[in-house]
């Protein structure tokens, strides 16, 4: 059986395949379906990173944390949503921005909380490769592929 901190990294590192797979279908000329989906897909993804301080707020529920845990965890998901809302150039760099704000919100978090010590470096990993692969998307769009 797998233990839980290989089972959070291959979890985490194969969710970033549905962005790998919205890059080479714009390159392959699928252009606004991939990267539509490819959007919708991080909005999803921003939100369940969000869900992560819930379910922190969920286990400290008689602590000063807890509402601002749960006031967080909410923002993710109505960031990705409103982006959404917008071109598909703004709404790129608006889910780069909120992936890079979740970031900076864990990385606080993990100062503040006993959190397991592989969480913040698979964070940093999986952060960077998925606003990554958003850029290239962007890069994608302005360069024509």
């Amino acid at each position: 059986m797998m233990d839980s901190v290989r089972m959070a990294r291959t979890l985490g590192w194969a969710g970033i395949i549905p962005l790998i797979i919205a890059n080479l279908g714009v390159w392959k000329g699928y252009g606004v379906v991939a990267l539509t989906l490819g959007n919708m897909y991080a909005a999803i993804i921003l939100s369940f990173l969000g869900a992560i301080h819930w379910g922190l707020a969920m286990n400290r529920e008689y602590s000063d944390d807890a509402p601002m845990l749960m006031i967080w965890s909410v923002i993710p998901a109505l960031w990705g949503f409103f982006a959404l809302w917008w071109s598909a150039p703004v709404a790129l760099a608006l889910l780069i921005l909120g992936f890079i704000g979740q970031w900076f919100a864990d990385f606080r978090l993990d100062k503040r909380l006993s959190l397991p010590a592989w969480f913040l470096p698979l964070r940093s990993g999986l952060t960077a490769a998925v606003v990554s692969l958003l850029g290239l998307l962007l890069l994608q769009l302005y360069a024509g592929f």
